[in-house]
């Protein structure tokens, strides 16, 4: 009994020194030092080998991944050559002085741990983490929106998938506090939230790993309206400008004496011209309430100017073709009082209510443009454009009554001459048949 007491006691001894000494080994295994290096593909690095040992018999380079181990060179001091591998055989060289090994065009593949022995002596080994990395792309840097009022992402991409660390700035500085501004889980994507005329700036996104880095620059302009509302603007200026000369028109007509009265084909057209103008000015000003609608909500005001319209643009037009094909019968739908209020009233109270309601969007449009940081839209030009050409049908119209009545004018004059020479030539005969 006591035997086997001895005997399970000095078993228990043996199995917890055992223990100690695998615990004792990993411990030393675990200070071992552990170099880092970090390389480009494609360059060359040089790995130390233990520099501590003065008597060396063998040198042996490994490569160590996972619990397999390749080989890469086998030296015994006084051999002529290093046993180099034939994997590594082109790519390899081996001092055999200090036992360093260079390792030429490195490859992604090459990352990993190498270990040196010397003398097979595991506790004196020498390990290098080596890491092989490409150099960083240029980062490509754009955004989703950059309108007023709407969720703003700028998005920094890079090819290759070679990036460690994506930092972002603005201005060249670190992201205002004052805004919150989000960042996606890998730091590629910037969310600004809802754009502000504040966020206008240079943004920068900086991509990097542990041998290059580079950067790219995004300059957002936050812009106040969207495209269909500078459609909008733009319809809503010439809208103006065509109301404008239509009513110079209107009261030119109205104001004209009754000797002078413009009368005939040269009023035909004239009416025609500035009817046509009318109707252009509502279609115009029609669409740009509804694109204003579609952006920024519906309007039950800009509803029942739309239904005004339509009936402008129905009265003008029908005014517009009757005198074109068949003038004589405008006048056979204005026998009842109704229809000549209708057809006379329809184009000078549309172009009140083109000037008043123009004026209106345009003044909310460029409110809403404030809203952001981008150039104002200039309308010079389309204004220009709209007046001139509308001012040069009117001033055509004109010179053609002019010339009419000139015309007019000198046949009166040619008459009264030849009724005058008829009358001299027939007194001439009288007195020279008389006796």
């Amino acid at each position: 009994m006591l035997i086997c007491f001895f005997l399970e006691t000095l078993g228990k001894g043996c199995t917890f020194i055992a223990v100690l000494l695998v615990v004792l080994q990993w411990t030393s295994e675990a200070a071992r030092p552990l170099e880092r290096k970090v390389a480009a593909v494609g360059s060359s690095v040089l790995l130390s080998a233990p520099d501590n040992i003065k008597d060396i018999n063998f040198i042996q380079w490994e490569y160590l991944n996972g619990n397999i181990s390749d080989f890469i060179v086998q030296y015994y001091v006084g051999s002529l050559e290093p046993t180099i591998y034939t994997h590594y055989g082109d790519r390899v060289v081996f001092y055999s002085t200090n036992g360093s090994l260079l390792l030429e065009k490195l490859q992604e593949t090459d990352s990993g741990v190498y270990k040196a022995s010397i003398n097979l002596i595991e506790s004196e080994a020498r390990t290098t983490f080596l890491k092989v990395l490409r150099p960083v792309s240029q980062p490509q840097i754009w955004s989703n929106s950059s309108l007023a009022g709407s969720p703003i992402e700028l998005f920094c991409n890079v090819p290759e998938r070679t990036v460690e660390n994506i930092d972002w700035e603005k201005e060249g500085g670190p992201l205002p506090q004052e805004r919150c501004y989000l960042l996606s889980e890998n730091d590629s994507v910037l969310h600004i939230g809802k754009g502000e005329k504040s966020d206008c700036g240079f943004y920068s996104c900086n991509v990097s790993n542990d041998i290059s880095w580079q950067e790219s620059s995004l300059n957002l302009i936050i812009v106040g309206i969207s495209p269909p509302l500078e459609h909008a603007l733009k319809m809503s200026a010439v809208a103006l400008v065509f109301a404008l000369v239509s009513g110079m028109g209107f009261f030119v007509l109205c104001c004209q004496s009754g000797k002078q009265r413009i009368k005939g084909e040269t009023w035909r057209w004239m009416i025609i011209f500035i009817q046509g103008l009318v109707c252009v000015s509502c279609i115009l000003l029609f669409a740009a309430t509804v694109l204003w609608m579609q952006e920024e909500g519906p309007s039950a005001a800009f509803i029942l100017l739309q239904i005004l319209f339509v009936y402008v643009i129905i009265v003008t037009a029908f005014i517009s073709a009757t005198l074109v094909c068949q003038p004589a019968k405008l006048s056979g739908f204005k026998t009842k009082p109704w229809q000549r209020v209708i057809l006379d009233s329809a184009a000078p109270g549309a172009v009140i209510l083109v000037v008043l309601f123009a004026s209106l969007l345009l003044q909310k449009i460029y409110k809403l443009q404030d809203r952001g940081c981008s150039q104002t839209v200039d309308l010079t030009g389309y204004a220009v454009t709209s007046a001139v050409i509308s001012l040069l049908g009117l001033l055509t119209l004109f010179i053609w009554y002019h010339r009419s009545q000139g015309d007019q004018r000198e046949n009166k004059r040619h008459s009264k001459e030849e009724a005058h020479q008829e009358v001299q030539q027939e007194l001439g005969e009288d007195m020279l048949q008389r006796p």
